[in-house]
């Protein structure tokens, strides 16, 4: 395969890289984070991990508002969780999911697929134990207390909503989920300011959370702050004792790897196949 020129690139819009430059600087970057110390790797996928869940946090926020009706809680909550990969894009960080486009890099022989294994490894790990850490900090500061308990009820109900979603339906919520954030991991590479980064970055994220759709490295802090919340404090609100008994019963260890190892399998479909692979279908250049 011949490679894309750095002129090729330059030639491109000066205020936005055109398709075929995403490309090339998508296959760029996952050379780059290959290159990455595994220290370094997993120290900047512990940071994504917190900033994914402060924007968790922040959306968490706003559902713990019962005046507001579904469609306009589901949109702010999108847009409150937005943060989260806008600190990842902009400042920095190692996130699995966006990392799903590695792909298109070892589809092409610019890496090897056991680097990008070993990548995904590392920081999946890395973004586990970052999500722990902010699981933590919030428990300490008392973060469910908000709003006369209604965060900390916010935080049980979504974690169990969560657990109690059939494995098809996360799975392919997983696939949906990917498939909007590589996206606009993807056309962020387009920009060449922050605020284009800004811009690419909070629909796609605004539209994955509004629908629902399944994000493994943001339900590593939402299932264990849920499973949390309902150890600490207790679901404060008026709920029928069944369904209270089976929150209980649903919001454990068991339930939360349930889940994120599900919407895991569906969020690499969504990344790696339905964007990594199909835009180097597309754009790889062959040997004339």
């Amino acid at each position: 395969m011949s490679e894309i020129t750095s002129e090729e690139i330059a030639a491109t819009k000066p205020d936005c890289r055109g398709a075929a430059a995403l490309f090339a600087q998508a296959q760029n970057v996952a050379v780059g984070k290959t290159k990455l110390a595994p220290a370094r790797a997993f120290a900047l996928s512990i940071l994504a991990g917190m900033m994914i869940g402060t924007g968790a946090t922040f959306m968490l926020l706003v559902k713990g508002d019962a005046t507001l009706s579904f469609g306009p809680s589901q949109l702010l909550g999108g847009l409150c969780f937005a943060l989260g990969l806008l600190c990842v894009i902009v400042a920095g960080a190692e996130l699995f999911t966006g990392n799903c486009l590695m792909v298109c890099a070892a589809a092409d022989k610019k890496i090897s697929w056991g680097d990008v294994l070993k990548n995904w490894v590392i920081v999946y790990v890395g973004n586990l134990v970052g999500s722990l850490i902010l699981v933590a900090v919030l428990i300490g500061a008392n973060f469910a207390g908000m709003n006369g308990g209604a965060v900390g009820n916010a935080m049980i109900n979504v974690a169990y909503s969560k657990i109690s979603l059939a494995p098809g339906v996360i799975f392919f919520r997983g696939i949906m989920c990917n498939w909007l954030v590589c996206l606009a991991v993807w056309m962020g590479f387009a920009g060449r300011t922050v605020i284009d980064k800004v811009f690419t970055t909070i629909f796609p994220v605004m539209a994955f959370v509004a629908c629902g759709f399944e994000h493994c490295v943001a339900n590593m802090f939402f299932l264990p702050m849920g499973i949390a919340a309902m150890g600490t404090y207790g679901f404060t609100g008026d709920i029928d004792p069944t369904k209270l008994d089976a929150m209980v019963q649903a919001l454990n260890a068991g339930g939360a790897c349930y889940n994120i190892g599900l919407a895991t399998l569906g969020n690499i479909v969504g990344g790696a196949v339905f964007v990594g692979l199909i835009y180097w279908f597309a754009y790889r250049k062959k040997e004339n």
